[in-house]
């Protein structure tokens, strides 16, 4: 009967294989943890029986029909939007726009009054009155409220990471502020000047905004020695600012990187350490039983040491008979 072969014994390539076929069925099973982690959290903060149940068959009855009718609404509200620019949108559409909100704030408002606990419900589900106010987003209800709280506030986490990460928040808030004072001052430069098109300051903050993210529409420009001086440091600050934040957030992968690497490195030392040892017992168990003795185990060591290039006898026995 043949056994299946030893993993030391195998050649290298089988064995990376092996070993890449085990990183990639722990990086399958963490993402199940992970799921079943966020199912269990929805599930364990989430009341059960009487009215709640009630309220779920509300939600799951009504989901589908209120993702079309926000699909609506977004088309309603396109329509009205170009239509405003030629003319007067036609009440119809006006009527039908507002009629869907109402739509979408009683269906809510039911589910509130029925909920035997709302201010929980509204805890659980804190992001749920956006579907209301932007209807649209009721495709929410498909994949669920409460998951997508989860993964929002997992967001949230992301994003906070990233802007602690080199103090990346006090850079754009420098940024921020270079932004706001550079467009004042601007303006105070352009605004009388003659033939200058910077008369407003929310003109002044479009320029500014442009000239920062090095975009250069050319609808707006200085036309002053101090414009000038202004444009140039905001030039030199974006530029900067745009180099800052792509360093920050590559950092950010390269550090999550590192650390899964390092992870790998030590369970790989901690593999090896353990095959060493099974290699040692079993050097130790083959001395054993060819009979050597510790004196002959020396005899051998010294015979390699003083004839590294020559052939050692393996049988210890051999060399005392």
């Amino acid at each position: 009967m043949e056994h299946a072969p030893n993993e030391e014994s195998l050649p290298p390539s089988i064995q990376r294989i092996r070993r890449l076929e085990q990183l990639e069925r722990e990086r399958i099973e963490e993402k199940l943890r992970k799921d079943e982690r966020r199912r269990q959290s929805v599930l364990t903060g989430k009341p059960h029986g009487g009215r709640h149940d009630l309220v779920d068959r509300i939600e799951e009855r009504t989901k589908f029909p209120l993702t079309l009718l926000g699909i609506a609404w977004l088309v309603l509200a396109i329509i009205i939007v170009s239509t405003d620019v030629n003319g007067s949108a036609s009440i119809f559409f006006v009527g039908s726009f507002f009629g869907l909100w109402v739509i979408f704030f009683v269906e809510y408002l039911v589910r509130l009054v029925v909920t035997p606990d709302s201010r929980g419900y509204l805890k659980r589900r804190w992001v749920e009155p956006v579907t209301v106010v932007i209807p649209p987003f009721q495709g929410w209800h498909v994949i669920g409220i409460e998951r997508m709280c989860l993964l929002l506030h997992e967001g949230q986490l992301r994003v906070l990471t990233v802007l602690k990460h080199h103090s990346l928040f006090r850079v754009l808030l420098a940024a921020a502020a270079t932004l706001f004072l550079g467009a004042w001052l601007e303006l105070l430069f352009e605004e009388n000047a003659a033939g200058g098109n910077i008369h407003s300051y929310p003109q002044a903050l479009w320029w500014a905004i442009v000239t920062v993210t090095t975009v250069g529409y050319g609808d707006f420009f200085p036309k002053t020695a101090g414009g000038r001086v202004v444009a140039t440091i905001l030039m030199l600050v974006g530029i900067g600012l745009i180099g800052v934040l792509t360093a920050t957030v590559a950092s950010v992968f390269i550090k999550e990187h590192t650390d899964a690497n390092k992870e790998e490195f030590k369970k790989g030392h901690a593999d090896l350490g353990q095959q060493i040892a099974r290699i040692g017992d079993r050097l130790g168990d083959v001395e054993r039983r060819l009979g050597a003795t510790p004196a002959d185990l020396a005899a051998v060591d010294a015979a390699g040491a003083s004839e590294p290039d020559g052939d050692v006898d393996a049988d210890p026995a051999q060399s005392t008979s």
